[in-house]
């Protein structure tokens, strides 16, 4: 049973389960609100967040679906809220659910839906400059959205699932348990943002939301199960070789190597093209660019790992190519992504060496201001 319950322009929601409704035997029953993540898909029509694992387990779902990546900061959010609330009213169990931006969302507006639970992962308390200046990530956005965030008032119960090596997660994970003394901050090292697909991989994820529609949720659960299964997790072996990768390449394209006999998706053949690439390897890194995009051809970041492949290898109109096929439907901090590597790309097509490094060493510069955030935002600000 699918029923469309709210549409606007930003913002859809949308039923998706077994049960009918709340006068048509609710009662006894979870129902889990889900807010998607931050999305390059420019559509409210596609697949919401964790739909598929929740259909397969036989919960039903309310899911709220964006379109734009605005941290639900839209005039009719409380409309949407209200259709929410109005579906999950007669359930037993109102659970609210997202990662990241979703996590955000799921935390925050967990009361407007009628909630007793929110489960986040790796989420934000805010990305909203005056409340978080420090925050750095998807500024081009943030620089697009006009905040009016109702005070923190979390569900009755939270989990939020972080990685603790991620600095800026970590810090919003803790301005969350200040702000709420409900909210159950559990660290998951090395799950990398977010930390969902390590869980997923691991059994970890399933199993917890089970137990917390069951009301036997116990955090020490999870950790044990992700230590358990952590070898046999792609995710795991890709979020090591991140960290590694700058002072151990060797080691970290072997966690590379392991993570694609496990799951060969995308974005684990790109990141080990582009090392070898870094390695001088670029006879080696050539099939696995091809095979990343082959799989996967919206890979944004594929693209333009691609891309650089393409200048390494002298080819400059195909890195060009690249780079514009990147940028095509994108906007705010992707856009600007892309933007950022097709103006050094030109500068060097040009040959204007001198330019191209006053431009590095300008981001590095800003990369370690206190200012970077602000600067991000004003660049975003004409992004389109």
């Amino acid at each position: 049973m699918q029923e469309e319950l709210f549409r606007s322009d930003n913002l859809l929601v949308r039923r998706v389960g077994a049960t009918p409704g709340p006068r048509s035997g609710a009662s006894g029953r979870a129902v889990i609100v889900t807010f998607g993540s931050y999305t390059t898909e420019d559509t409210l029509d596609r697949p919401a967040f964790a739909e598929d694992f929740l259909r397969k387990a036989g919960l039903d779902a309310v899911h709220v679906i964006n379109r734009r990546n605005r941290w639900y900061q839209h005039s009719e959010r409380p409309a949407a809220l209200a259709a929410v609330a109005v579906a999950t009213r007669g359930y037993d169990r109102v659970i609210t659910y997202g990662s990241s931006m979703g996590g955000y969302a799921a935390l925050r507006y967990a009361v407007a839906c009628g909630a007793d639970t929110a489960i986040a992962l790796s989420p934000q308390f805010s990305v909203d400059p005056r409340v978080a200046p420090w925050e750095t990530r998807w500024q081009a956005d943030v620089a697009r959205t006009r905040f009016a965030e109702p005070p923190y008032a979390g569900a009755p119960t939270a989990y939020v699932f972080y990685d603790p090596r991620q600095a800026l997660d970590a810090r919003h994970a803790a301005m969350i348990a200040d702000a709420s003394s409900a909210a159950t901050a559990i660290p998951i090292p090395f799950g990398g943002h977010p930390v969902g697909p390590l869980l997923v991989e691991t059994g970890a994820l399933q199993r917890a939301i089970h137990a917390i529609v069951a009301g036997d949720f116990h955090p020490s659960a999870v950790r044990q199960q992700v230590r358990r299964a952590r070898r046999q997790s792609q995710h795991q072996h890709f979020i090591l070789a991140r960290h590694c990768a700058p002072r151990r390449p060797a080691t970290a394209l072997r966690l590379l190597e392991r993570a694609a006999a496990i799951e060969p998706e995308s974005h684990i053949l790109s990141a080990q093209a582009a090392l070898l690439d870094s390695l001088g390897r670029p006879a080696d890194a050539a099939p696995l660019h091809r095979a990343a995009l082959q799989r996967t051809p919206g890979n944004i970041h594929a693209r333009i790992a691609y891309a650089a492949h393409q200048e390494i290898t002298g080819d400059l109109a195909g890195a060009a190519h690249s780079l514009h096929r990147a940028a095509e439907g994108q906007s705010g901090s992707m856009l600007l992504f892309v933007r950022l590597r097709q103006m050094r790309l030109w500068l060097r097509r040009h040959r204007l060496h001198a330019a191209d490094r006053l431009v590095e060493r300008a981001i590095v510069r800003s990369s370690r201001s206190r200012f970077h955030a602000a600067l991000l935002r004003r660049i975003g600000t004409h992004m389109r």
